[in-house]
């Protein structure tokens, strides 16, 4: 099996990470919410981003390593344990037990339910003024239709949202779609 931090299959394509990197160093979150690992990038970016910023913010990232088959990769305590808190659990039973709140979410975990908690995610962990982010919406391809259902729902609530999903160059994988969402105060 290929290393975590190796596998570009389960990692957030590159175009997207320097925009999630520009996101919280613009923001300055302080409580930041990561549900889904995968292959480390996008955490990697908000780290660097939180390291720029300098303002104690706090990362928790959640998941149930299904991508590596139910138990976390080795590297990733090393990796990530001493900066962030680590949690191992499924993305819906985090969602509905944690009583934290926080004003940057980036999920790209559950592909085949999340939809099904956006509502509450938006209304009950997300803090007025905060974003939160989805990846592979993937409004052009027929994997995760669900998903549509989230950026249905921005347009249908009128919350104020850009799906970033054009490609520009041979290999990118921008097409996937992130969707960023921002919750008025």
């Amino acid at each position: 099996m290929t290393n975590f931090n190796e596998n570009e299959g389960v990692k957030i394509d590159v175009v997207h990470a320097y925009l999630i990197l520009g996101l919280v160093l613009c923001h300055k979150p302080t409580k930041i919410l990561e549900l889904g690992l995968g292959g480390g990038r996008s955490c990697e970016a908000i780290l660097s981003a939180m390291d720029f910023n300098k303002n104690s913010a706090q990362l928790t990232v959640v998941d149930n390593w299904c991508d590596w088959g139910g138990a976390m990769p080795a590297g990733v305590m090393e990796m990530y344990g001493n900066r962030a808190s680590i949690k191992t659990s499924d993305e819906k039973e985090f969602v509905h037990s944690t009583g934290d709140k926080f004003d940057f979410i980036m999920s790209d975990a559950d592909h085949n339910h999340t939809n099904e908690w956006f509502d509450y995610v938006y209304e009950n962990l997300l803090l007025p003024g905060g974003i939160i982010i989805y990846h592979d919406i993937n409004l052009f391809e027929d994997s995760f239709v669900n998903l549509r259902q989230i950026y249905a729902r921005c347009l249908a609530k009128n919350y104020r949202h850009h799906l970033f999903n054009q490609n520009s160059l041979p290999g990118e994988r921008c097409h996937r779609g992130l969707l960023v969402i921002f919750k008025d105060l």
